[in-house]
């Protein structure tokens, strides 16, 4: 299994000798110690990312722009997003400021003791923001590669979209990504879904099953007890590169004992499916309040309307999973 990266192992950029690595679609300058297992990239970088102790801008120059449901005994909120000219602040109550620019993404590091949440935050809604920024929707999904398509299986309530990506890449599709599916419109036609990383993150119960052991896995946050899982090297493949979307699949775990051991797929209506696909955004709150839902609605319902939705009902239990995985194949395989 492949180890993750560190700064001196990977690709050099030219301007500053700092790492280059490949993560949603562009190239990242960093010399940050990152422990998610991001693949070495070469060529001219599409953004930097740094660390810094101190605030790069004043925020007297940024407009508050969205705060989240308030969180602290006081009212403050846990997240903030500010606008200002030509950069925007995503806040991190207490903990970290990220400041990003079109080709710059700088964290301003409150206390060292939170270094741990810096790579977390990046990896998620800090780039989220970025890429929505840059124009493209970024789901809260995973997704692998089947015939040339990604079959994306958004992160919905009843949850297992980890698990059913596991469970199609250990049967030979490749994985896009386990987190964020940034999605792409091309020359006002195409869209596709970009690559994430080849690393995933799972439960002790999910890792045992898959990996069989899990107790040497990096814990992702010190709170919760979830693993970093390298992917490729003897653990399943990964797909670098963008590809179109053949299916989105919203998953429904039941209880077997009461719904029994059927797996149905059914089409979703076109209405519902734009929504669930709104729903499912990684930040949707922050995206509205930034004024981008009308684009970005445009988007998903170009990819809706081309683009089949389909609710994969199916009896929770890792043991049932084969039988939900081929039959997922078996409806990919169909119209192909």
């Amino acid at each position: 299994m492949a180890e993750p990266n560190s700064g001196a192992d990977a690709s050099a950029d030219a301007r500053g000798g700092m790492p280059l690595y490949g993560l949603f679609g562009v190239t990242l300058a960093s010399g940050f110690p990152f422990k998610s297992n991001l693949p070495e990239a070469s060529g001219e970088p599409d953004v930097v990312f740094e660390v810094s102790g101190a605030a790069p801008v004043e925020d007297g120059g940024l407009e508050l722009v969205y705060a989240a449901e308030p969180y602290f005994e006081d009212g403050r909120s846990l997240t903030y997003v500010y606008r200002g000219e030509g950069c925007h602040l995503l806040r991190f109550t207490e903990v970290a400021d990220y400041y990003l620019w079109d080709d710059r993404i700088v964290c301003h590091l409150l206390e060292a003791k939170y270094e741990y949440i810096v790579e977390i935050y990046l990896l998620g809604h800090a780039f989220s923001l970025w890429l929505e920024l840059r124009g493209m929707p970024a789901l809260h999904a995973a997704a692998v590669v089947s015939g040339g398509g990604a079959a994306v299986f958004l992160a919905t309530n009843e949850g297992g979209k980890s698990s059913l990506a596991t469970s199609l890449m250990l049967a030979g599709c490749p994985l896009l990504t386990d987190d964020i599916l940034p999605i792409e419109e091309r020359d006002g036609e195409d869209i596709v879904a970009r690559p994430g990383y080849p690393s995933m993150r799972m439960w002790p119960e999910q890792a045992g099953h898959f990996l069989g052991e899990w107790e040497d896995l990096e814990i992702v946050h010190p709170w919760y007890s979830k693993r970093r899982v390298p992917v490729g090297d003897g653990f399943g493949e990964f797909h670098g590169r963008a590809a179109p979307v053949s299916r989105f699949y919203l998953p429904e775990r039941r209880d077997p004992g009461k719904w029994g051991e059927g797996v149905e797929i059914s089409d979703v209506p076109p209405g519902e499916a734009l929504m669930a696909l709104l729903s499912e955004s990684f930040i949707p709150q922050t995206a509205e309040a930034l004024g981008f839902q009308r684009r970005r609605m445009e988007i998903l319902a170009s990819l809706v309307r081309g683009t089949p939705v389909r609710r994969v009902s199916y009896p929770e239990g890792y043991d049932r999973l084969p039988k939900v995985r081929d039959r997922i194949l078996e409806d990919l395989e169909e119209d192909g």
